[in-house]
Formats: structure tokens, sequence, C-alpha cells
């Protein structure tokens, strides 16, 4: 039987289908999705082209901004490095497990599953690359759910010592630490193509010092002085994005992999990083906006939307919840993060976080690194000291906070500050620190790839 329809109707149905194709996808189609999850170090909220850069040219990063999401309100909740990553891998307030400061050497909780361990427990491969600095000397990659973590090739060696930066490649030839770590993205990408995986990648760049920065690098910015080497670093971390996308184009994979670009903490102004439009950063300025701002950009073509800016509070434990969400449809009870997904699609209205909060007060850290704050709306409250009176800054009309306007708003002060002390109560007490850790498991010297499974290199 034919059915008939009234030009009417056959325009709605028309509409439709095609508002049905336009309508990016919540899941791609080509089973499980692929994630890569990339962590600079020290990266300035101002140091990216997509985010107002003009000396340094990043087109490799800006491209994932053009094709997805740029966040303008991204944060870490647990500065510096170690407790970033640590706050990372748990997809929580680092506080939760007793991490208030740097604490290196704190063990991160054997009681809820890392991002990497849930990963691997769903079924999917897991590999790292670069900088750890995690958890206790018993905790590395291999130990908490990574199933392969790339090597640590040998340094380059002068007469008077090692070069940070520069590495002996498996010819014996001397190569840029960072572009190292771009060519074992592309093996293990490589690799494992016709499986899911989840790749975690956070260069050694560009935290500092990057005064071995070559001028092959550092002549195609126009940074000057001390700057430059920064600058040079930050090109050459936009070189492997370049080579990562190439990767995933030429395997079939751009459009089933999410890609998360992101920061541990803001720029290090002893660098000449920048935090611009924001104030402070690493080094000088740990109380205010700029240390705890930093860029974030998700790109999935087909499943997040192109060319996009998302102005809502969102922090580093957001992207747990995200991956786990999106590859597995659930999100581990210890979670703090939300999926972020239905708010970049508008398929929600509200903040992902109404209200994010700070409080790094570890006894003998540096003491430039105390921190207590809580972000509503455009407010930021904070204070270094329990002892100190509360600031109040408006970001909207004050980004670089000079105006303190805590007396002219007691009542958002009393708002903001009791909902700190309601948070500070659900958190652990300050973690004991074992007297002989230090940063992390040594990953071992070579030129290959350590696997979990203890099976040899030659094998894969």
């Amino acid at each position: 039987m034919k059915i008939k329809l009234r030009p009417s109707r056959l325009f709605i149905l028309v509409a439709l289908t095609w508002s049905c194709l336009l309508i990016p996808s919540p899941l791609p189609a080509a089973g499980k999705p692929n994630v890569v999850l990339i962590y600079i170090d020290d990266l300035g909220y101002g140091d990216l082209g997509c985010y107002g850069c003009k000396d340094i040219p990043t087109p490799n990063v800006d491209r994932l901004a053009t094709e997805g999401v740029r966040f303008t309100a991204s944060y870490i909740t647990n500065p510096p490095c170690c407790p970033s990553r640590c706050a990372l891998m748990m997809g929580q307030y680092g506080q939760r497990f007793g991490k208030y400061g740097m604490s290196r050497g704190l063990p991160i909780p054997a009681d809820r599953p890392t991002l990497a361990k849930f990963m691997a427990d769903n079924g999917y491969v897991t590999g790292q690359i670069g900088k750890w600095d995690i958890g206790s000397k018993n905790q590395g990659p291999l130990q908490v759910g990574f199933t392969e973590a790339a090597q640590k090739p040998p340094k380059k060696q002068s007469a008077k010592k090692s070069s940070k930066y520069f590495c002996i490649n498996k010819t014996g030839q001397p190569q840029w630490l960072t572009d190292y770590d771009g060519d074992n993205m592309v093996n293990f990408i490589g690799r494992h193509k016709d499986n899911p995986f989840f790749l975690y990648w956070s260069p050694e760049a560009v935290h500092s010092s990057n005064q071995e920065a070559p001028p092959r690098l550092t002549k195609r910015t126009q940074a000057k002085g001390k700057r430059s080497k920064l600058a040079g670093a930050i090109v050459s971390v936009d070189d492997q994005i370049g080579k990562l996308l190439k990767t995933l184009e030429g395997h079939g994979l751009r459009e089933n992999t999410l890609v998360i670009f992101s920061s541990d903490n803001g720029a290090n102004s002893g660098e000449e990083g920048s935090s611009a439009p924001y104030r402070g950063g690493k080094g000088q300025g740990t109380q205010q906006e700029g240390w705890v701002r930093v860029p974030t950009i998700f790109s999935m073509p087909g499943v997040i939307p192109k060319g996009k800016d998302y102005h809502g509070l969102v922090a580093n434990f957001d992207f747990y919840s995200t991956i786990a969400s999106l590859c597995t449809k659930t999100i581990p009870p210890h979670c703090d993060g939300v999926n972020l997904l239905p708010y970049l699609n508008a398929q929600k209205e509200s903040n992902p976080h109404e209200y994010l909060f700070w409080l790094n007060n570890e006894p003998g850290d540096a003491v430039r690194r105390h921190l207590i704050a809580v972000r509503w709306q455009d407010w930021r409250l904070y204070k270094k000291y329990d002892k100190d009176p509360w600031q109040l800054f408006d970001l909207k009309s004050d980004p670089k906070e000079e105006q303190d306007v805590a007396v002219r708003h007691p009542d958002i002060v009393k708002q903001l500050a009791t909902k700190h002390v309601a948070w500070a109560k659900t958190l652990a007490p300050l973690g004991k620190i074992p007297k002989v850790e230090r940063a992390g498991v040594r990953i071992p010297e070579g030129h290959g790839w350590s696997f979990a499974s203890k099976q040899s290199e030659n094998s894969k």
C-alpha cells in the first residue's frame, strides 16, 4: 500500500530528518570511542593562539578548538603539578583523600579506581607517556591501571651535566624529548588502532627551565628574550598535536576519538608565561586567578560541537566523569565531576558546578601556595590564611582582581564563606606522607614500552 503525504507533512518530515543529521550524536557510530588526554605542564591561559596569544603560533591546538569546544572557565582545584595530576586521575578533589598541597609521595587511594583502572576494567588498552608525579613511589602508572607505559629514553649527556629536554633516541641520535613523546603517541595508536584505547600524554614541556629550546623552535615565534624559550617549548607541543591529528586521520579514527587538551596549573611567571587577561600564576601570584584557571579544549567531530566557547564552571575532575560516561555510560560513585557532554550540546542549560572550592594549606609547603577560595557566578572569594579577612572580586568587570569589593557585598561574602565551611567538613584529614617516599615509581629507562602484564617489549 502506498502512503501519500501532504506537502506540509512532507516538508516537516524532511526538516526533522535534516535536524537529526545536524545535531551532534551522543555516541560515535564506530563502536567504543577512543580517548586521548593531553595534560601540559605549566601552560598559561594566555599562551595559545586560540586564547588570544599573539607571539606564539599554535595552529594545531587552535585547530582542536576550531573543531571542538574551547572552555573559558576551566579550573584546577588542587594546584600545582602533583596534586593537580592526582585530582585528575582520581576524578575528585584531592582533599577528599588528604591531598591539601604538594605533598609528594602521598599515596592515592586504593579503594576507588583511577581513571586508567576504570578504563582498563572496561576493555580499554591504557597507555601513559611522559611525566607521572602521582601517588607514592609504589604507585607508578603500571601499578594503578595503565597497561602500558612508555619507557624513559636516556638523556643526552654533556661534559657538565645531563640534558633535561634532549634525549638519545633508538638510533643513538639526540632528539628533543617532546618530539620523542610525539613519536610514541604515533606508535601507541598504530599498535592499537583496531582496539579501544585510552592514551594519557603529559609532556615535561613546558615546565621550567626551557633554556634548551633550540633555534629551530624559538625562531618560529615572535616572542622575545626569556619568553622565546618558553615559546619554543609550546611550539614543540603544538607540533605533536599536529602529529596526533594526522595519525588519527590516517587510521580513520579522528571522529571516533575524544581529544582533551588542558594544563596542570597556570602560567609560570619565572618563564614569562602569560595568564592574560588574568593576573598571577605559578611562582608569584598563586592566590590570583591565573594560577588556577587554565586553557582546556574538548574535540570530537560529530559528538562535540565545532567552534564553540563554553563559559560554565568546570574542573579537571570533570574529565574523568565525562570520559567514563562517553565510553561506558556510567560514572563511578566516588567522582566529584559531572559528564560535560550534555552541557556542551545544550541539552542542559545550568552550570555544571554552581560552586568550586580551593583549600591548599599543607603545613611546611611553600607559603606562597596557600589558598582558600570559592568561585560562584562571576564572583571569586579568597584569602591566603585562615586568619586573613576574605577578599571578594567580580571577575567579569575586574579580571585582574585589583578592586576588593568585600565591604560592599557582605551578603555575598557570607554566602560563599558559609558554602566553603560546609564543603571543608566533607573532606579527609591531611594525609600522612611517608618519610621515605618520593614523587613516584621511576619508569625503566630504555626505548619502547613497559607492560603491566609483564610481557616483553619485543612481544608487541
